[in-house]
C-alpha cells in the first residue's frame, strides 16, 4: 500500500501486508525508485533507510535490501 510518494530520499512510503489471507501483519517500508537497482548504489544511498529497490532491471548482485523488478513482473502478467 503507497501512503506517499516524495521527490527526496527515499521515494516513497508504503505499508506491506505479510499475512494477506487475514489482512493482519503490517509494515511499513521505505522504497526507493530507480531504473537498475546498481544506481541505488551510484546515488550513495543509505541502506539502513530504505527497505525495498522497485526498479526495471535488477543488476545488482548481492544487493543488501530486497529488490522487486518490474521487468520480470510484466512478463508474468496476461495480456
Amino acid at each position: 500500500m503507497i501512503e506517499s510518494v516524495k521527490t527526496s530520499y527515499p521515494d516513497c512510503e508504503g505499508k506491506r501486508c505479510f499475512n494477506k489471507g487475514k489482512n493482519k501483519w503490517w509494515e511499513r517500508v521505505n522504497i526507493e525508485f530507480e531504473y537498475k537497482s546498481s544506481h541505488f548504489e551510484e546515488h550513495k544511498h543509505d541502506p539502513t533507510k530504505c527497505d525495498v529497490i522497485v526498479c526495471w532491471e535488477d543488476d545488482w548482485k548481492g544487493c543488501p535490501i530486497q529488490v522487486v523488478e518490474l521487468r520480470e513482473i510484466i512478463k508474468s502478467l496476461k495480456s
